[in-house]
Formats: C-alpha cells, sequence, structure tokens
C-alpha cells in the first residue's frame, strides 16, 4: 500500500494569486498599511487560505522577494548555459537584471523593503539573502564557470560580481529612488553594454 504524506497540497494558484495581490498592494500602500482582508479580496481568496499558506504579511513579502529573485535566476541560468560569448552572456544578464528593477512595481517594492528594513533588522537580513545576497551568488556562479573555461582572469569572484552589478545599475538607479525619474530603456542597456565592455576590459584572460 502506498504511504500518503500527511496534508493536503497546497492550491499552487491560489498561493500565487495572493502573492501577486499582495505584490501590487504593497508596492501602492507599503506593508503596514495593507491589511490581510485587501489582500484575501484582490487575490479572491478568503482570509483562512492565506493564513494556511504564510504566518502574516511579513512572510508574504518575504515569499515574494523570493519568488522574484527566483525567476531571474531561472533566467540567468539559462543564459548562462546557452552558446555565445562570454560579452554577450553578460550583457544579456545584465539586461535581464536592470528591466526587472526597472519595473515601477519592483521600484515601488523596493522602497517597501527599506521601511521594512528599518522596522525589523533581522528580517531584512532574511530579504537580502532571498534577494540581492541570491543574486550576488549566482553571478559569482557564472563567472566561476567563465575562469574556469580561461574566459576571464580573476582572484576573486565575489568582489567581481558586486562590481559588476554595481557597473550594471550605475548613478540611475541612486536617480530613480530619489527622483522617480522615467526610465530610459535604450540608456539602460547601452549602460549594460558599457558596463559589460569595462568589466571585461579589466579582467581579460
Amino acid at each position: 500500500m502506498a504511504v500518503r504524506s500527511p496534508g493536503r497540497p497546497k492550491d499552487m494558484e491560489k498561493r500565487e494569486a495572493i502573492l501577486d495581490a499582495a505584490m501590487r498592494l504593497f508596492a501602492e500602500r507599503g506593508l503596514e498599511g495593507v491589511p490581510t482582508e485587501a489582500i484575501a479580496a484582490a487575490a479572491g481568496v478568503s482570509k483562512v487560505t492565506i493564513y494556511a499558506n504564510f504566518k502574516d504579511k511579513s512572510a508574504i513579502l518575504e515569499a515574494i522577494v523570493c519568488r522574484e529573485t527566483e525567476r531571474l535566476g531561472r533566467e540567468v541560468a539559462e543564459i548562462a548555459q546557452s552558446d555565445g560569448s562570454l560579452s554577450d552572456r553578460l550583457t544579456r544578464v545584465g539586461s535581464a537584471l536592470v528591466a526587472m528593477l526597472s519595473e515601477p512595481c519592483h521600484l515601488a517594492l523596493d522602497r517597501c523593503l527599506g521601511m521594512e528594513a528599518l522596522r525589523n533588522p533581522d528580517l531584512a537580513r532574511r530579504f537580502f539573502e532571498a534577494g540581492p545576497g541570491h543574486l550576488r551568488r549566482v553571478l559569482m556562479q557564472l563567472l566561476d564557470e567563465a575562469v574556469a573555461a580561461k574566459e576571464i582572469s580573476l582572484s576573486c569572484t565575489r568582489t567581481a560580481a558586486e562590481d559588476l552589478l554595481a557597473l550594471w545599475l550605475g548613478f540611475s538607479n541612486i536617480e530613480r529612488r530619489f527622483l522617480c525619474s522615467p526610465v530610459c530603456k535604450e540608456a539602460l542597456q547601452a549602460r549594460v553594454e558599457r558596463a559589460v565592455a569595462m568589466f571585461l576590459r579589466a579582467n581579460a584572460a
């Protein structure tokens, strides 16, 4: 007789609906400005369903950060395993990262995360590990593979990954955060390409 695991599997469609609704609402109003009832109504589920999936609103926010980072991580992994030069792969990775972080919803969510970090440093550490920390590890893996293939020469892939991320995001990331300036896709793409060229020149094999 087959042994069944205890409990019933979570309804993933409802879970995704909760995350989608919460992401929009958190971006608009911040974590404290969104009651659980509002998330339930926007997601078309009951409060019982929300608490069956998440302990509290902080857990929902952490799940959003993990989901969005994992999406980008999968895209980066596919790019890393694809054909093309290292320059091409890094440019595509940088373009994907900058495009995601420049979306209005993600910019607003970033501000929401900043406010939560001030209130709860322990939660902020978890957000960092699930988001920027995870992206740094993904980029480090890509660079480790490039070093092994003798495509590039690096003494420390962690430092190199941090340098490249800083070059990709640039000063415009600060400008958008303070001034909410509009995003110019052409300018973002040009900066990613310029950053990759500069990075590869500085670390030529």
